[in-house]
């Protein structure tokens, strides 16, 4: 299985090594410039979505399938940490885009040994994400699957031990049920934009919140914010 890479000698400094730092740092400057611009162009039907109830990131939707729309640098390395103190070996993003988030999460499998798999329906993101990933040193580390995401991830082997969710926000409770039965006791599920699309992820944030789903959650301010779940099966 992918995450049974063996972890040998030192890995290779984590988020401070060379390559890594220099990709994420060329990556959310690059994101930052091209996200402006997209936003700018979406800014009418901004305005107009205010008048009819839908938020930001809702209204500028149709303009976003080349934006990055990258998670931040502060809550990137929230991650990393994350997996690392999790021991984390099977971590998995289901919305990897152009690859930054994907570049944490690869840099925290190299350190535990394991592998990240990420999933890119758009074939242009997947590919450059890839590239990046190379860039970054992590390929021995990492794969991007391509298409949609409920067909490629679904062969994929258990246990899983940390999930971030941040694709098509309509499909955040399937891609978790889909990978339910294969989290480890104690895996650790991120899903982001539960402010800025409220109402899309309502159910996915009532079904994460009830107890009786085997989740412990809480909801961090976080950028757009963020829900941090932790899996505790009753069996």
């Amino acid at each position: 299985m992918p995450f049974d890479c063996r972890h040998t000698g030192h890995a290779g400094n984590g988020l401070n090594d060379a390559d890594v730092a220099h990709t994420l740092k060329h990556l959310h400057q690059a994101a930052s410039g091209r996200d402006a611009l997209v936003f700018a162009r979406a800014l009418p039907a901004i305005i107009a979505g205010k008048f009819t109830g839908r938020s930001t990131f809702e209204a500028a939707e149709p303009y976003l399938a080349k934006a990055y729309i990258p998670v931040s640098e502060e809550f990137g390395r929230f991650m990393y940490l994350t997996a690392l103190s999790r021991g984390a070996r099977n971590i998995v993003e289901f919305g990897s885009s152009y690859g930054i988030s994907s570049i944490y999460l690869a840099a925290a499998a190299r350190e535990t040994g394991g592998f990240f798999t990420g999933t890119e329906k758009d074939p242009d993101k997947a590919r450059i994400a890839l590239e990046n990933l190379s860039d970054a040193g992590l390929s021995r580390w990492s794969d991007i699957r391509e298409g949609d995401a409920l067909e490629s991830l679904a062969p994929l082997e258990g246990p899983v031990d940390f999930l971030f969710l941040d694709g098509w926000k309509d499909l955040y409770i399937p891609v978790l049920k889909l990978i339910e039965p294969k989290l480890a006791p104690g895996a650790v599920i991120f899903a982001d934009n539960v402010h800025s699309f409220r109402k899309t992820l309502k159910p996915f944030v009532d079904y994460i919140s009830d107890v009786s789903n085997g989740y412990e959650t809480t909801i961090l301010d976080i950028g757009s914010g963020v829900s941090l779940s932790v899996w505790r099966p009753a069996n």
